[in-house]
């Protein structure tokens, strides 16, 4: 049962069996993370606004919800657990011993439009691996969200004739498209044409030579993305290993740069694109069956230290517990 009325737009109580089902879902969740080596991270939900002008977007730092304390402090609600994490870390980095398995659950804020399945308050759990062999972390990584996620529906109801029933992972690079953007378009234009392709506006694509993008998600011939043509075969690589792991899983696998056009490197794009988060590396997403809500969502973000004087190699995802029950506690919609 929630409770939302007399309360400020955007946020709601769980009550009695809700409260019991999350509580036992992120039990059940945390057990798995906790097998996987992963050890739990406890973080304020007060942080300074200052730290967060290096590491977010503009779009992104518009979503915190900030003000003055009683000594004139500008503070910020916990918006994002990657990035306050990332700065606790990074002046510590020579005394950790990498690379560092942690994970996370707990409520953040965030200022954003109101749809169906979307509040400004809700529950997270993430997981973050720092520092080893990059393409090694991103494949385990990978792997635990996709384990979480099948744990986390593992009680759903079977699909009856005619419904949907496998989860979709979306898998993408940051910046894959920026040369070709900047090649069909021009650096004028390059930042409009990426959030046309992100829209899935076939017409653009097709002007900018890049149609393949829109309707199988990677052209034919890689060598028009470029110096990101290799980043992008070896994802390719990882789509089809993980593909073959999981094939009898209710797992669907799928390269799509199109989903993460947005996400450019380039400066010349990024500033006009809106470029999505701090991620510069891998990327990827969850949705449920017969849903354009994505239950979960991570990537690589080696910038995020670097920002912070820090060197270190880093990957992680969150999943928001709210759409994880729905998961395995409703039938997919069709």
């Amino acid at each position: 049962m929630k409770i939302s009325a007399g309360l400020p737009t955007g946020v709601s109580a769980a009550l009695f069996d809700s409260a019991r089902r999350r509580r036992l879902l992120e039990a059940r969740l945390s057990a798995l993370l906790e097998e996987r080596g992963f050890a739990e991270v406890l973080l304020p939900i007060l942080d300074y606004f200052e730290p967060y002008r290096p590491l977010l977007t503009g779009r992104r730092l518009e979503q915190l919800y900030r003000f003055v304390d009683r000594d004139g402090q500008l503070l910020v609600l916990r918006g994002d657990f990657t990035p306050m994490l990332a700065r606790l870390l990074a002046p510590h980095l020579d005394e950790l011993e990498l690379p560092l398995r942690l994970y996370y659950r707990g409520d953040v804020v965030r200022h954003q439009p109101l749809r169906p399945g979307r509040m400004r308050e809700y529950s997270q759990l993430g997981a973050e691996l720092l520092g080893g062999d990059e393409a090694e972390a991103d494949e385990q990584m990978l792997t635990l969200f996709f384990d979480l996620l099948l744990e986390a529906g593992r009680e759903a109801p079977e699909p009856v004739d005619g419904e949907e029933h496998a989860l979709r992972v979306v898998l993408g690079v940051a910046g894959a498209l920026d040369e070709a953007l900047l090649a069909g378009a021009g650096e004028q234009e390059a930042p409009e044409l990426a959030q046309r392709i992100a829209s899935r506006e076939r017409t653009a694509a097709r002007r900018a030579g890049l149609a393949d993008v829109v309707e199988r998600g990677y052209p034919t011939d890689l060598s028009v993305l470029g110096g990101t043509a290799e980043a992008v075969s070896g994802l390719l690589g990882l789509r089809d290993r993980l593909s073959a792991a999981y094939r009898d899983a209710g797992v669907e696998i799928e390269v799509d740069l199109a989903e993460f056009a947005a996400a450019a490197l380039d400066p010349r794009i990024s500033v006009g694109a809106g470029r999505r988060g701090y991620y510069d590396g891998l990327m990827f997403a969850a949705y449920a069956p017969g849903t354009a809500l994505a239950l979960g969502v991570g990537g690589r973000y080696d910038k995020v230290f670097r920002s912070l004087s820090g060197d270190c190699s880093a990957v992680g995802f969150s999943c928001g517990l709210d759409l994880l029950l729905e998961l395995g506690n409703a039938a997919p919609q069709s």
